[in-house]
């Protein structure tokens, strides 16, 4: 089913155009690009209209998540740290809450860990929601009470698996008693009866079934970040006691300890719930005054202890030790019921920030009566000295014995002194190297390890690596796959272009680059200069003029014009643009050995084009869209004519000649600057032409194939001769045409040999100070197409004047005189018709090849001459010229 909704090519685009319009703000909240792109994957995710295959669905919320990362991640790493500093910070008596959020702003290590931590709970697995249910473990109440009233021993409800013979929350942790009782009896249990062979009281099955769902719904509330939503469930199913146990994380705030310090609008505990936790959570000695206003866990330590312990009780349900591990930073308990990279990486980043907390609240002086019970013991300085300090947070106290055990909640994975990027790192290199094969296969995904470079803040390294396995990467993904990922690889680098960030221009480029022709095979003609607009200028416009060859000949001009002006829009050099179109498209031939070719009498004037040929020519278009590129038009057609010409291919030069517009000589000679003696402009090989000097050469090609198309005129006339025994009339008319025609070509060839065609545009490359190569292979083309051209227009003229000389006797006249052009030593016209150094290298001894088309002159001068005896019956034959002129 086919969409009319935008592609994903033109939705990104369209943010990014936004984006430079300054309309918004790179890390705008609502209309920023990274937001905009997360809402285009969203978008993806739920078209009913597109069908997605398993591996689509997920790359698509990948790069939405990945996104989100970004636009979490860089908003924080934009924003100035608060370096301000308070006395009040050093008041040991600070509360826990505020002396975090003192520390947060401060720390950007902090600050990128707890924005980590929050976009993880928007990555959460599949949810397992349980309904709510009033009442505490109803069935196993019921049978409790069924049992009570008929005064029935418990033992007898359940013979296999008993029942617990009390209703608190640890009854299923205690061994039943051994000894007879019913409901309601208060008898102690003894050491013995604690024995590990005791068996554990069970629920009824019934609430044992809903406690475990009950169980999994925590703790992926938890898993979420939506502890609030965590402890109203409980709440709701009665089960208070377990939303007490859930809240003891928070962080105690009391505001009347705060006010004045700037601190009492930050009463709400960014690490967990938002939501007040009841009075009765708070400890119960505490002070009367501002009761209701106060908030959090006093005895948070203890409360984390408890966590800890319980994550390790073999006897709760896996997710039960989950949750609490979770709660404390704890690993090897969470572990088991993680099942994506995502969950596993949480774990590991929950347990580094928890970590972190503690060591704010441990190792600082602010606060530390909370965290300590007790004032920190001074070190030989005086309190007033301590005051004055420049240090925020002071360390110049005796440390707690308890504070070597600061981190045993990490249940091994010991930070000791090291960074938090070097804690993640290894976070993320442990997920990596997993013994769980489809983890670590995870891990290995391209949106995992973006995601795990930005969070470590090594992103250059990240698009290097992408650039580098950009050539394997084919091997290891479908075209479609690798088009997402070039995709999203390029709008994250133009994203943090935006922002200033600094990216490596090698990788950058590159990966731009293969988005361009990401785009070239989506057919998005209409985007693809708006990017090669964000490369560096030369690698902008060689990668537009790529693009500009790969439409390929059959692209008409409208077509081929209107992709050449979208480079001027989006602020690309069209002139360079142009040039180095033309100049790729040539780059074979320029580089390419022409192959001899001294043929003449060919009847090669009228061949068809190949493609390749028509591809050269047409290339030429790219110059002549707009005249501020004409001149290198000019520069560049004369060197295609070169090529061709000298290949022996006069067909296709003279379709070189004829594609130009007629007004490109007059503009580029209007142009000329009579001040500098011309423009000056490198030409394919290097050469610096003036323009005056390429007009010179194009007409001197005009010249030569105005006699070429002469020739071929004459030869029609002469091959529709008069019929035997036609009218003396017709026969004159056609004598008169004829008479007209080949006077025409004579003139025009005689002409062009007096001429010294091309030998005045024959530089001399030992008087040049730097000989190059292009100068080289220009003298070399002009020498070698005089070689093959200048023996072609005699033997041509000559074959029709000594054809015609039935009708015009006086053209024999001519064809001797022609001979004496080609024989002059002012115009060395016959040094043409002779092998050059060249090809008598070749022979070793002579060249009869080379040599051959002297010969055959000379054999055809001699048959005019033995003619023109003939014609002029035994008298003296140089008389001929007396037959013109008695006619």
């Amino acid at each position: 089913m086919v969409t009319d909704s935008p592609d994903e090519f033109t939705l990104f685009a369209n943010a990014l155009r936004t984006l430079k319009s300054n309309d918004v703000r790179p890390l705008d909240p609502d209309q920023g690009p990274a937001v905009v792109w997360k809402q285009v994957c969203d978008l993806k995710l739920q078209d009913q209209a597109i069908e997605l295959n398993p591996d689509q669905i997920d790359s698509w919320k990948l790069e939405r998540n990945t996104w989100q990362l970004v636009q979490m991640l860089y908003t924080e790493r934009t924003s100035p740290l608060d370096l301000s500093t308070s006395k009040s910070l050093k008041n040991p008596y600070l509360p826990p809450l505020d002396v975090v959020n003192a520390f947060l702003p401060k720390s950007r290590d902090l600050l990128e860990l707890s924005t980590i931590r929050d976009w993880l709970y928007t990555c959460p697995g599949p949810t397992h929601a349980t309904e709510i249910r009033r009442g505490y473990w109803p069935y196993t109440k019921a049978a409790l009470k069924h049992a009570s009233q008929k005064n029935q021993p418990i033992s007898q409800l359940s013979p296999q698996n008993k029942l617990v013979h009390e209703l608190d929350p640890d009854a299923p942790l205690r061994p039943l008693r051994e000894v007879p009782g019913q409901i309601g009896q208060n008898s102690r249990i003894s050491d013995q009866m604690m024995s590990n062979n005791a068996q554990l009281g069970r629920l009824d099955q019934f609430d044992e079934e809903y406690d475990r769902a009950m169980l999994r719904t925590l703790y992926e509330y938890v898993r979420a970040g939506e502890i609030g939503l965590a402890l109203d469930f409980c709440r709701q199913c009665d089960h208070p006691w377990r939303a007490a146990s859930l809240s003891g994380g928070r962080l105690f705030q009391d505001p009347s300890l705060s006010e004045g310090d700037g601190y009492g609008s930050l009463a709400v505990d960014p690490f967990n719930d938002s939501e007040s936790v009841n009075e009765n959570s708070l400890e119960p000695s505490a002070p009367s005054y501002g009761k209701m206003n106060r908030a959090g866990c006093l005895n948070r330590k203890l409360w984390k202890s408890i966590c800890l312990q319980i994550s390790l009780n073999q006897s709760l349900s896996t997710y039960e030790q989950a949750l609490y591990g979770a709660l404390s930073g704890q690993i090897s308990s969470v572990l088991p019921v993680c099942y994506s990279w995502e969950d596993h990486i949480w774990c590991y980043i929950n347990s580094i920030f928890e970590i972190q907390v503690d060591r704010i609240l441990e190792s600082t002086q602010m606060g530390y009566y909370w965290s300590h019970g007790k004032l920190p013991t001074l070190k030989n300085k005086s309190r007033a000295q301590l005051e004055e300090a420049d240090s925020v947070f002071q360390d110049d106290y005796d440390a707690d014995p308890e504070d070597a055990n600061l981190d045993k909640f990490s249940d091994g994975y010991n930070l000791g002194e090291e960074s938090i990027k070097a804690a993640m790192n290894k976070a993320f290199d442990r997920v990596l190297r997993s013994e769980n094969a489809a983890l670590a296969e995870s891990a290995r995904n391209p949106f995992h390890v973006a995601q795990m470079w930005l969070a470590i803040d090594k992103i250059n390294d990240l698009f290097t690596t992408f650039h580098n396995q950009l050539k394997s990467a084919s091997e290891e993904f479908t075209t479609e796959n690798l088009s997402h990922l070039i995709r999203f690889f390029a709008h994250l680098i133009l994203f943090l272009k935006s922002i200033d960030q600094k990216v490596d221009n090698e990788a950058s480029n590159a990966i731009i680059r293969s988005y361009v022709q990401v785009l070239e095979i989506e057919k998005k003609h209409d985007l693809i200069a708006f990017y090669v607009a964000e490369l560096q200028q030369e690698s902008g416009v060689e990668t537009y003029a790529k693009y500009l060859i790969s439409l390929g000949p059959s692209a008409d001009r409208q077509t081929r014009q209107t992709a050449l002006l979208r480079a001027m829009e989006h602020g690309l050099d069209l002139s360079r643009v142009a040039c180095t179109a033309v100049t790729l498209t040539l780059k074979d031939i320029n580089e390419a050995k022409l192959q001899p070719n001294r043929q003449h009498g060919l009847n090669w004037y009228n061949n068809e084009l190949t493609d390749k040929q028509t591809e050269l020519i047409r290339s030429l278009e790219w110059l002549t869209i707009d005249r501020v590129t004409y001149f290198d038009a000019l520069v560049q057609a004369n060197s295609l004519i070169r090529y061709f010409l000298a290949s022996g291919h006069p067909n296709a030069a003279r379709q070189v000649l004829v594609s130009l517009p007629p007004d490109l000589l007059g503009f580029v000679a209007n142009e000329k600057d009579p001040d500098d003696g011309g423009r000056e402009s490198k030409d394919v090989h290097g050469l610096m032409n003036g323009a005056s000097t390429e007009i010179l050469e194009f007409t001197q090609y005009q010249d030569f194939f105005h006699c070429l198309e002469l020739h071929v005129e004459a030869n029609e006339v002469l091959s529709h001769q008069p019929v035997k025994g036609c009218s003396a009339t017709e026969l004159q008319e056609y004598k008169d045409v004829f008479e007209g025609l080949c006077t025409q070509l004579h003139t025009s060839i005689v002409n062009l040999l007096k001429s010294e065609w091309l030998q005045d545009l024959k530089l001399d490359p030992n008087q040049m100070p730097r000989p190059d190569d292009g100068l080289l292979k220009r003298v070399s083309e002009l020498e070698r197409i005089r070689k093959i051209y200048i023996p072609e227009l005699v033997f041509r003229l000559h074959g029709v004047l000594v054809d015609s000389s039935n009708f015009i006797v006086q053209n024999l006249r001519r064809t001797l005189d022609l001979a004496a052009v080609v024989a002059d030593e002012g115009f060395k016209n016959y040094i043409e018709f002779l092998p050059d150094q060249h090809e008598i290298e070749e022979s070793g001894s002579g060249n009869e090849g080379g040599a051959q088309k002297m010969k055959e002159y000379l054999k055809e001068i001699r048959l005019v001459t033995l003619l023109v005896l003939k014609v002029s019956h035994g008298t003296d034959p140089f008389k001929v010229r007396g037959i013109d002129n008695g006619r």
